[in-house]
């Protein structure tokens, strides 16, 4: 099962398209989907996604605020 198939069935992908950040996981899971990946490691990529969306609004930042530093502070 591919990336392309496994959107089309997972609930954790839906949840994340009709909230906030919906505009951000579409152009995410697109990504993942050009790029070939399996049905597991989209499952866990969007499940990383949905923790840094967590951790942005937790340490209360808005939407428009996300960025690429954001990420690397998430990730360090």
């Amino acid at each position: 099962m591919n990336a392309s198939d496994y959107l089309q069935r997972s609930s954790l992908y839906r949840k994340l398209i009709h909230g906030p950040y919906g505009e951000f996981a579409r152009v995410y899971a697109g990504r993942l989907s050009d790029e070939g990946f399996g049905r597991q490691c989209t499952w866990r990529s969007l499940s990383l996604f949905r923790e840094l969306r967590d951790w942005h609004v937790g340490n209360g930042h808005d939407l428009q605020d996300l960025s690429e530093v954001h990420v690397e502070r998430f990730l360090g």
